[in-house]
């Protein structure tokens, strides 16, 4: 399962942003997926809770957007792609070689646990 390297990475790059901001902790993480991507939310989520044992992820919710694959078609421009029908223009069936967006795979936002306060 290559999800959980994924959430490994992102918790990498997670907590280095929470180093960065004083050692916070993050109660949440948002991932924009690709649909294109060839990562399963599903499978990236299951996994995410055992890679943050032990991390300032720990307990942290992870919330997967995932972004639908757009296409240049040469006669319909930017097009929604349909992945069971591939590179190609759903309005007309034209190829539509270059993906505009859907490979994402990107930290979108963290959400921050408020501080404690001192004695308690």
């Amino acid at each position: 399962m290559h999800e959980a390297s994924i959430a490994l990475s992102l918790i990498d790059v997670a907590s280095e942003v929470l180093r960065e901001n004083g050692g916070a902790r993050a109660s949440a993480l948002t991932v924009r997926v690709g649909a294109w991507s060839s990562v399963v939310p599903q499978a990236l989520t299951a996994a995410f809770p055992a890679c943050a044992q032990g991390t300032p992820l720990e307990g942290a919710r992870l919330n997967v957007v995932t972004v639908p694959g757009v296409g240049e078609c040469p006669t319909h421009g930017p097009v929604t792609l349909d992945l069971k029908g591939g590179l190609r223009c759903p309005q007309c069936g034209a190829p539509t070689p270059t993906l505009l967006q859907g490979d994402e795979l990107e930290l979108d936002e963290i959400e921050l646990l408020e501080p404690q306060p001192e004695g308690s």
